[in-house]
Order: structure tokens, then sequence, then C-alpha cells
């Protein structure tokens, strides 16, 4: 499955993707600001998060996507809608994806998509206190904060950070 709005295209991460997804998740920006990432980031992750994400295609618990210049076809950054309870969004950019308005625009097209196709209520997400970058991103998306939620996202030595909640609902 692909979606595009004509600036970029999302598309299912492929086995070819792996190298570049190590190199972005060995990102420090991408290591700060996803504190459950392995450091150091290797193949073997790209591999199981793969895995991960062809899992959750076949399972329909997930939908997984690399955002990609439509124009170009260059690899920008990934987003992901976990159908769980709640369904959540998360995201990421590689360097190269920064700046340029690329993930508003998949966040858009993957919200979009899910609460219709799905029949979803709304969606969530959620952000560090301190990732202004992202949480800009869910508000141009459309998503509204609504509260902090306490020790919810895991960090890689098994303790938690709090997290800012975004909710988008279906109009």
């Amino acid at each position: 499955m692909e979606l595009t709005d004509g600036s970029v295209l999302l598309r299912p991460p492929e086995d070819a993707d792996a190298d570049w997804i190590v190199d972005a998740c060995r990102d420090p920006v991408n290591q700060r600001w996803l504190p459950g990432l392995p450091d150091p980031y290797g193949p073997a992750d790209a591999a199981w998060w793969l895995d991960h994400c062809r899992r959750g295609w076949e399972e329909a618990t997930g939908s997984a996507f690399l955002v990609l210049d439509a124009e170009s076809g260059a690899r920008l950054g990934a987003i992901e809608v976990r159908f769980g309870v709640p369904p959540d969004v998360g995201y990421w950019l590689a360097p190269e994806g920064r700046g340029r308005g690329a993930m508003t625009r998949a966040l858009v097209l993957v919200s979009g998509h899910a609460l219709a196709e799905r029949g979803l209520e709304s969606l969530e997400l959620y952000t560090l206190p301190d990732n202004t970058a992202s949480q800009r991103v869910a508000e141009r998306a459309g998503y509204r904060r609504a509260g902090t939620l306490p020790q919810h996202i895991p960090r890689r030595d098994g303790s938690f950070a709090d997290a800012y909640r975004y909710v988008l609902r279906r109009p």
C-alpha cells in the first residue's frame, strides 16, 4: 500500500532499506528523541524493526511506512500507526528529511487514512516534553495537546520518561 499527496510518498519499509535505517537510527537527534532505540543501533536492530513492520501489516496491528520525497524517491523518515488501545502514531526523520515539512504531510496522510479506513474515532501520539519539533509537527497536522502522561516513554535503561499526549479526533 502506498499513500501520497504529491510531495511525500509513503510506502512500507523493505529489506533493501535496512542500511539506511541503521544510519538514520544512529543519528544523535533520533537517539535523543527516541530514548528506547538501541545504542549503538545495528543491522540486527533494523532487521528486527523490518520484521515488526511486516508482522504489523500481516496481523493488522500496525501500518508502518517510510516517508519518501515523492519526486526523487529519497528516503526521509518513517511513520507508524499502531492499532492498540488507544491507537497511536510514532515517527522520526533522518537528518536529510528535517526542515522540509515532510513529516507534517506524512502525519496528515497516515492519520486521515487510519481514521477513515479503520473507522477510528481518534489517534494519539506522544512526545518527550522538550521535543518541540515533534510537537510542532503534531499541531500542524491537527493534533491537540491533551495533557501529560507520567512515566510513559520507555528508555534504554529500563526507566520511563514523561510524555506530552496529543490527540486527533475524527472530524
